[in-house]
C-alpha cells in the first residue's frame, strides 16, 4: 500500500506544476519567476523548483536575456499529436462510416500508446449485437487486428519492449502466446498489407485491420472492421479485407500519403 502523505504530497505537486502551465498559458506564455509565484501563491523558493524540473523536462523553458519563462517546446510537440489525432479522426469518419453502412458491422479508429491499443473513434455496428468496445479504451495489440497492424509496422526493437513489458496474455484458444510465432505473423502483416483477429481476443468475433499512413508514410493509426465470425466468414472475407484495405488508402490519401 502506498502511503497516504506521500501521495497527498505528489498530487499537491502535480497540481502545482499544472498552476504554473496553465497561468504561463493564460498569461502571454512568458512571466518573470517573481510575478508567476505571486500570482499562483507560492513561495519563490517553492515555485523556482518547481519550474527547475518543469525545465528539465522541457516543459518549460528560460529566456537567457530577460530570464523570464514560457511554456516548452515539449508541449507543443504533444499539442501536435493531439491536433493530428482529432484531423485524422475528422478525415477517417466518413469512410468508416462508409464502411459501416455497406456491411452493417462495428468500425474502430484506433493507435499504439504504451504498448496497447487505444481507440480514438468508432462507428457503431447496425446489428441489435454490437461490439463491447468504446472510445478512448484500451485493449492488447498482441491479439487485436489494429494492434497487429500496428506493431507490424514497428522496429523489432520495439516490438520485443512491448511483448517484454505486456507479455502475450491468452484470451481464447487461438490466442497467440509464443513470441516467436507472434513474430511470424507480424511479419506476414507486414508483407500483405492487413491483419486479421481470428477470434483472438474473443471467440466468436472476428475483425479485419488495415494501416493509415500520412504524407511521411509513416503509420500512424489503423482501422478495423470487426463482427461476429458468422457475418464475417469465407464467403465475404475477401471482399471485407479488400475494403477494409481500400478505406485505409482512401484515409492516408487524405493525409497526403502517396504510394
Amino acid at each position: 500500500m502506498g502511503n497516504s502523505t506521500n501521495d497527498s504530497k505528489q498530487i499537491q505537486s502535480i497540481a502545482r506544476a499544472v498552476s504554473i502551465l496553465e497561468h504561463l498559458a493564460l498569461n502571454g506564455n512568458e512571466d518573470s519567476l517573481s510575478n508567476i509565484s505571486r500570482t499562483i501563491g507560492l513561495s519563490k523558493s517553492t515555485t523556482y523548483s518547481i519550474i527547475a524540473t518543469l525545465e528539465q523536462l522541457g516543459l518549460v523553458q528560460q529566456d537567457q536575456v530577460s530570464a523570464r519563462y514560457s511554456l516548452g517546446m515539449k508541449l507543443f510537440e504533444w499539442g501536435q499529436v493531439v491536433h493530428s489525432s482529432m484531423d485524422l479522426r475528422k478525415i477517417a469518419v466518413p469512410p468508416l462510416q462508409d464502411l459501416v453502412a455497406k456491411y452493417g458491422e462495428t468500425a474502430h479508429l484506433g493507435v499504439l500508446s504504451q504498448g496497447e491499443v487505444v481507440y480514438i473513434d468508432k462507428v457503431d455496428s447496425q446489428h441489435s449485437i454490437r461490439i463491447a468496445s468504446q472510445i478512448g479504451g484500451r485493449n492488447p495489440a498482441h491479439c487485436t487486428g489494429v494492434g497487429k497492424m500496428l506493431m507490424a509496422e514497428l522496429p523489432a526493437i520495439e516490438i520485443d519492449k512491448i511483448l517484454a513489458e505486456k507479455g502475450l496474455t491468452k484470451f481464447t484458444e487461438k490466442t497467440v502466446t509464443d513470441p516467436a510465432v507472434l513474430k511470424q505473423h507480424l511479419c506476414k502483416i507486414r508483407e500483405q498489407g492487413y491483419a486479421i483477429d481470428d477470434e483472438e481476443i474473443e471467440s466468436g468475433l472476428t475483425c479485419v485491420a488495415a494501416p493509415i499512413r500520412n504524407h511521411c508514410k509513416e503509420v500512424v493509426a489503423a482501422i478495423s472492421l470487426s463482427g461476429p465470425t458468422h457475418r464475417m466468414n469465407a464467403e465475404n472475407l475477401d471482399q471485407i479485407i479488400a475494403d477494409v484495405v481500400s478505406t485505409a488508402d482512401l484515409i492516408s490519401a487524405h493525409l497526403g500519403y502517396k504510394r
